[in-house]
């Protein structure tokens, strides 16, 4: 009898080892909630994360560099000073709103974009940029807001 449960409190402690590694793990894989590195965003990720705007759900992207009104993708080749800093290399993307180019200031605009419009926002890298965002400006990648 005393060895049974010995055997169980093993594994009753093994069991919240488990359990306590599994929820490590996924506070690693996203250390903070709304911090993201898919090319795909959804709206409903967007707002159960608490942000406002596009723009707020964008300054959390791994992928991206935002610094005060520009935005960029990290990794360019690009070695101007767009960012305040010489070294920093970046892609400057194409801002494309319900299949509409947008030409001004996309912070600006991605700033007007409430969270509660927002059905998705995807990322495309210069070499992902599908045939219909090739154009002039779009060298850099595409980042393509779809609101309601």
């Amino acid at each position: 009898m005393r060895q049974r449960t010995r055997r169980s409190a093993v594994m009753a402690t093994t069991m919240a080892l488990m359990a306590a590694l599994m929820a490590a793990t996924a506070c690693a894989s996203n250390p903070r909630p709304g911090t993201y590195s898919r090319l795909i965003i959804t709206g409903s990720e967007i707002r159960d994360a608490g942000y406002r705007s596009a723009y707020e759900a964008l300054t959390h992207h791994r992928e991206l560099i935002i610094f005060e009104d520009r935005i960029g993708f990290r990794g360019g080749n690009d070695s101007s000073n767009l960012f305040g800093r010489q070294t920093q290399d970046y892609y400057v993307p194409l801002l494309v709103v319900d299949g509409d180019f947008n030409l001004n200031d996309a912070v600006t605009t991605l700033r007007r974009i409430p969270a509660e419009e927002i059905v998705s926002i995807r990322l495309y890298h210069q070499s992902m940029v599908p045939v219909r965002y090739q154009r002039p400006g779009a060298e850099g990648g595409v980042i393509e807001v779809n609101t309601r």
